[in-house]
């Protein structure tokens, strides 16, 4: 990947966090796929790739939200999901909505590296682990379920295969 273009995407998953960010903080106003990527709260003109791969991001967030939510909750030890400081969620659901929505547009490493360095740049230092440990979580069990299921056909036999542990 051209370094232009991997610039031009950690612009993209930056702008994509703080309009998640957003989206948090006026929950109750529920904001929309087009407040949240008009990018108002810029002071630049977003070029138009970095602009087009936000929205995308953007979309799947907030296309899948009780998903995403659902699933980062379940991955909670001892911990409540509310209890999670608000750029974290924002870059969790972010990274969540790549590694599940997006897999052809992002490599999963590159996903969970960007999300540390969001969490490197915009909270503490101490959510790093937290955040690539959940993320990874979710990338395994994506690669677990990727296997697809057949179905049988009315009496035909299927084979059960054993899961390695």
């Amino acid at each position: 990947m051209a370094k232009s273009l991997r610039q031009s995407r950690h612009r993209s998953r930056i702008l994509a966090m703080q309009a998640l960010f957003q989206y948090d903080a006026r929950q109750g106003e529920n904001p929309g796929l087009e407040e949240l990527s008009s990018f108002n709260w810029i002071d630049y003109a977003v070029p138009d790739d970095e602009r087009e791969f936000a929205r995308v991001i953007i979309r799947h967030t907030l296309e899948h939200i009780k998903e995403i939510d659902e699933l980062i909750t379940e991955r909670l030890v001892n911990w409540e999901f509310s209890r999670i400081s608000p750029v974290s969620r924002a870059i969790l659901r972010t990274g969540v909505s790549q590694l599940l929505y997006m897999a052809n547009d992002a490599d999963a490493a590159v996903v969970i590296d960007e999300s540390i360095l969001l969490a490197k740049q915009y909270d503490s230092a101490e959510t790093t682990g937290f955040i690539n440990g959940l993320l990874d979580d979710v990338r395994s069990m994506k690669n677990q379920q990727s296997e697809p299921v057949k179905k049988a056909a009315p009496g035909e036999k299927i084979r059960i295969r054993k899961r390695a542990k």
